[in-house]
This record gives C-alpha cells, structure tokens and sequence, in this order.
C-alpha cells in the first residue's frame, strides 16, 4: 500500500504563537487549492478531504514562529492527482504571510510495522463537543477512531471493511489535551501512542491513519497525523 508525502520549506512572514500554527497551515493549503478547478470544487465538498498535515518544525522552545525564519512542514495523501496538483498550486500561492521556498514528494510504501504514534493531537467529538479524558469513555474514544478509518477506507477505495475487534491492541493517551486555535475557538484532543492487532484490516485501517490522519480535523488542523515508532 502506498501514500504520497510532500516536505515543504516556507518563510514565515508573521509570528505565530504554536496553538495557532495548525489552522494557520490548513488556511494556506486551502487557498493554493482555489488556484485549481478540480481542487477547488473538492474544497467545497462537505466529506473527507483524505489528506492530512503536520505543523511546523523545528519546534521552537519558547513556543513562537518567528517571522523571518524558514520552516519545514509535511502534507500526505493517499491520492496521487491531489498530491500532483497541490504542489503545483502551493508553489503558484502568492501570500502576504507565507513564501513557499520548496517542496520535494516522495512515494511511501507501508512495511509491516505494528507501532505508531502521533505528532500533533487526535481530536475526537462526541456530541459536537471535544471528546476529554476526565469524563469521557474510553471506548467511546477508540470506537469513533475506528469508524473514521473505516468510512475514509470505504471513500477512497469503495471497498467495505469488517472487523471483529478494534484494531488498536493497546494505546497511551497524553495526561493533558493539548489545545489549537480553530475559528476563534480552542480544539482540544491528545497525542496518542498505539499498537495495532496482526490481521490484514487493523494494517489497512493503520495505512489510512499514516496517510489521512488519525481521528477528526486532519485537513482543517492537521490534527492526528501519525508516525511509525522508530
């Protein structure tokens, strides 16, 4: 199985504090897209956008990006045409905050790997609300991450997908939800370690977690985007 992955330089132009930098990059993503017709109709649809991002790094200490200074960040996707026309259209994006220096893709083969975790939080909501640890039910939580998965599966591939158990074996969850700015509020959500089950479905459902995220808001906020335990 296989997604497409871009590293992409940038000049900041603005200083950002970091609980603002997620919904920042998904702006900016989200206005190269209106620079291409197919793009630009798949923005206005109301579904899974299939992609996924992380925020910038280096991560700075004193939790500011600063203007002036060049920043990497990534953007996945399991579909190859999104990924060909985005970096086209990130490299067109004119932006009074952001200079786009370069970009290089690189095809990714998913090998048999059982351990991941996640770089920026996993954000789940029940009831419109922001799913917390403190009073939430856990397997309420592990439930909506799976259903996601499974309906992002169904969407990209049109295949069903059946699974007996949850494909996560086990998972440790942040003690404290991590919070980013989205439309003037704060989304809350949890950086997350997990192992999958053995069985052919938990690795699809782990391949599509690694390409399009993990959970809810992955290409809004980035939210839920997945490394392989190394």
């Amino acid at each position: 199985m296989i997604y497409y992955e871009l590293k992409i330089a940038c000049l900041l132009k603005k200083n950002l504090y970091y609980t603002e930098t997620n919904e920042f990059i998904g702006n900016k993503i989200n206005k190269s897209m209106l620079l291409d017709d197919d793009l630009k109709k798949e923005h206005k649809k109301n579904e899974y956008k299939m992609y996924c991002f992380n925020s910038f790094f280096p991560i700075e200490k004193d939790k500011t990006y600063s203007s002036g200074k060049v920043y990497m960040f990534k953007l996945r996707s399991l579909d190859k045409l999104f990924i060909d026309k985005i970096k086209i259209c990130l490299k067109k994006l004119k932006d009074n905050d952001i200079d786009i220096l370069a970009i290089e893709k690189r095809k990714v083969n998913m090998n048999d790997f059982k351990e991941f975790h996640t770089i920026t939080p996993v954000i789940v909501t029940v009831d419109n609300k922001p799913w917390i640890k403190e009073n939430g039910d856990l397997e309420v939580f592990i439930s909506r991450l799976q259903n996601n998965l499974i309906k992002k599966y169904k969407k990209f591939f049109n295949e069903e997908l059946e699974l007996e158990e949850y494909f996560i074996e086990k998972f440790t969850m942040g003690k404290k939800p991590l919070a980013c700015k989205y439309k003037g509020k704060s989304m809350l959500g949890y950086k997350i370690k997990f192992k999958i089950n053995d069985d052919e479905v938990s690795k699809k459902l782990a391949y599509i977690a690694l390409a399009a995220g993990l959970g809810e808001k992955n290409s809004s906020l980035g939210a839920g985007f997945c490394c392989i335990k190394g």
